[in-house]
């Protein structure tokens, strides 16, 4: 026991940006949002102050740069925002928790290292999905009188921490915590959906390209219990996008794992479809009650006011010159404001990460994001897809970059730090790919194009 303690001590004092980077995003979805990003601002003085030892200059990158033009317009909305508090703040947000961005592009710059970041991730995203379960099974099983109430692992799991917390805060902070919907560590089930949709692909990635049957078995019940977290928060949406991510990865690992993904879908499409067949009530899961805590109508309801909300922002935006180019200002209170106060909708964002951000930036703003969104897809499509692990890492980042991307046209998933993170995270990990697998040079569309097609045969012959 010693020896490995001590083995570890040579470890950290050996690297120790590197440890910190670990222990950061493991705990982030840990932790209660108000505490995380301390944890980060931690890990990046020790990165800062080890790489200023060595010499050593922390790079951003092309992509990093648009981010940072980006979050410099953020800054510059706060001139003609109505809710200027909530404009700094917000923008704050993406200036602490692009660190760690910076940190996986600097430091995870080989392909263990690179796989050693992502089992950590996949770990995260275990714990919380087993947790959600646990709070879902649990509340069931207490509202049908099987278990006491004090039985009910409470959701969200600091729920009554959070309470004291924003209550004692000298701004209000209104957060709706469901208790019939998991949230795990997350405030709420819609962040808890963002982090296993993120997860999921990056957990196929370590279960198909497993280098020993351990290995591969601890991949296979880290994505159960994904899961089974996907499904406990009852988000219509997310478990479509999870079914969809599980089909195109079974498309393209067809030829050689096809047997392993079908085994996959038992726990994956199984409990995204039973979670759906329940939120459309389908299926009665409340069998003792009365007045069941969800219903049919709820749900197609919810999705009827989606629309609403769109339709009535798309109409804002067409009536005003300076909001469509511009604008309102960064951070969606505003948004929520305009939604309230002009077509009576009582909602705090535009459930559409492209039609928020469009609010909040203008068409200035949702160009830019969108070049950022292009040039990290492009980074990965210039992997040379020569080997079976650089096939399985371009489809696995793609497949969890765009699934948070397509679970954003339905929900904001940039409307709290722990969401925030992943799009970083995600964007710093295409990076360190780019950075450290053998790649082609795009340089025209021509070289698209032939890319493309060598990219196809290769995925044919894998």
């Amino acid at each position: 026991m010693e020896s490995k303690i001590s083995r570890m001590k040579e470890k950290y004092k050996s690297n120790p940006a590197w440890c910190w980077l670990l222990i950061t995003v493991f705990s982030f979805f840990l932790l209660p949002e108000y505490i995380a990003p301390f944890v980060l601002f931690c890990a990046f003085i020790i990165f800062k102050r080890q790489w200023k030892k060595e010499g050593r200059l922390a790079k951003v990158g092309n992509i990093g740069k648009l981010e940072m033009a980006f979050m410099a317009y953020m800054l510059i909305s706060v001139i003609w925002s109505q809710k200027r508090l909530d404009t700094l703040g917000s923008a704050g947000l993406w200036w602490a928790v692009i660190l760690i961005q910076v940190m996986v592009y600097n430091l995870a710059r080989t392909k263990e290292k690179i796989d050693r970041v992502i089992k950590v991730l996949v770990a995260s995203a275990a714990i919380n999905g087993i947790v959600g379960a646990i709070q879902f099974v649990t509340f069931v099983l207490s509202v049908n009188k099987y278990t006491p109430q004090g039985a009910i692992l409470v959701t969200p799991f600091y729920r009554y921490v959070d309470t004291f917390v924003y209550e004692k805060m000298p701004f209000k902070i209104s957060t709706f915590m469901w208790t019939n919907r998991a949230s795990a560590f997350f405030s709420n089930p819609n962040l808890l959906a963002t982090f296993m949709l993120v997860a999921f692909p990056l957990g196929v990635y370590l279960y198909l390209g497993a280098k020993d049957k351990k290995s591969r078995n601890i991949a296979f019940v880290e994505l159960v219990c994904i899961s089974f977290g996907m499904a406990s928060t009852q988000t219509r949406a997310g478990c479509y996008v999870i079914i969809a991510a599980w089909a195109a990865m079974f498309v393209i690992f067809i030829k050689r794992h096809a047997l392993r993904m079908l085994v996959l879908f038992i726990p994956a499409g199984g409990s995204s479809i039973f979670a759906l067949l329940t939120r459309y009530a389908k299926i009665n899961i409340y069998p003792n009650v009365t007045f069941a805590p969800v219903s049919a109508e709820e749900a197609l309801l919810s999705s009827a006011r989606h629309f609403e909300i769109w339709k009535s922002l798309i109409d804002y935006l067409t009536h005003h010159g300076l909001a469509f180019v511009f604008g309102t200002g960064f951070g969606c209170e505003q948004t929520g404001f305009i939604l309230e106060n002009m077509y009576g909708l009582k909602k705090p964002h535009a459930h559409n990460f492209v039609i928020e951000i469009w609010m909040e930036l203008g068409l200035i703003g949702i160009v830019v994001l969108g070049v950022i969104i292009c040039y990290a897809i492009g980074k990965m499509l210039e992997i040379d897809l020569a080997s079976h692990k650089a096939v399985l890492i371009q489809a696995s980042v793609l497949a969890s970059f765009v699934s948070l991307l397509v679970f954003g046209l339905s929900d904001y998933i940039f409307n709290s730090p722990k969401q925030i993170i992943l799009f970083t995270f995600l964007i710093g990990l295409i990076q360190a790919v780019s950075y450290t697998y053998d790649k082609h040079e795009i340089q025209t569309a021509k070289d698209l194009r032939r890319i493309a097609k060598a990219n196809m045969q290769s995925l044919i012959h894998q």
